[in-house]
């Protein structure tokens, strides 16, 4: 899939199908998402893979209660080992390290999307109970659950704020008319168009391919 593509038709996905979802695909996930950029290049992330089907829903009541979650083929837990990097940056070092974290969680959700895997960022959860369920060390903070699997279904589209509200040019506030600038956001709105296309494309095949395997299930 495209970059923009895959950006753009990623949604959260709290609908799984039972569909297994091979470790061959995590670790082609995990493995593009660590090349994510990091402060200082110090990579502080860490993944617990959570497959065990007893251990997922212990986790979606650790994520208050979210029973969906249990329905996932597997759950990523991205940890963060902030130690070096506040050693490094002892004025923002920590605040860094959460950063790092979620910048490489973004890209576990895009790889997925490319690779037509459902995903859902998931931060409300007790982190204390966390760390006693998955015997996460002190030294490692729980930061980000992220479901994968299948889609049976992705949530509604939701609307995105245009651009031009979005930028300033060269100063907070300021947004004087730059012929080569603001055309931008037309192209940007035929972007979203193609991959709204695609994304209606793939999920009237996805109904189609399901409406014929129930039909052969009931002959």
């Amino acid at each position: 899939m495209e970059f923009d593509k895959a950006v753009i038709s990623r949604r959260t996905c709290r609908d799984y199908s039972s569909k297994t979802l091979p470790m061959s695909k995590i670790a082609d996930i995990l493995d593009i998402a660590r090349f994510s950029p990091s402060s200082g290049n110090l990579q502080n992330w860490q993944f617990i893979i959570v497959r065990a089907q007893g251990t997922k829903e212990k986790i979606a009541d650790i994520c208050k209660g979210q029973s969906w979650m249990s329905d996932a083929q597997a759950h990523i837990v991205v940890c963060n080992k902030s130690r070096e990097v506040e050693k490094n940056y002892p004025n923002r070092g920590e605040l860094y390290a959460i950063q790092n974290c979620a910048i490489v969680s973004a890209n576990i959700v895009l790889k997925a999307a490319d690779l037509g895997v459902g995903s859902a960022l998931v931060g409300a959860f007790d982190e204390y109970e966390l760390q006693k369920l998955l015997d996460i060390p002190e030294a490692a903070i729980p930061e980000m659950v992220i479901t994968l699997g299948y889609p049976e279904s992705l949530d509604e589209d939701q609307p995105r704020t245009d651009l031009k509200y979005l930028c300033y040019l060269e100063s907070w506030g300021k947004k004087e008319d730059k012929k080569d600038f603001w055309p931008v956001t037309k192209h940007t709105k035929n972007l979203v168009k193609k991959a709204s296309q695609t994304k209606n494309r793939a999920s009237t095949k996805a109904k189609g391919l399901i409406r014929k395997a129930k039909n052969k299930l009931k002959k």
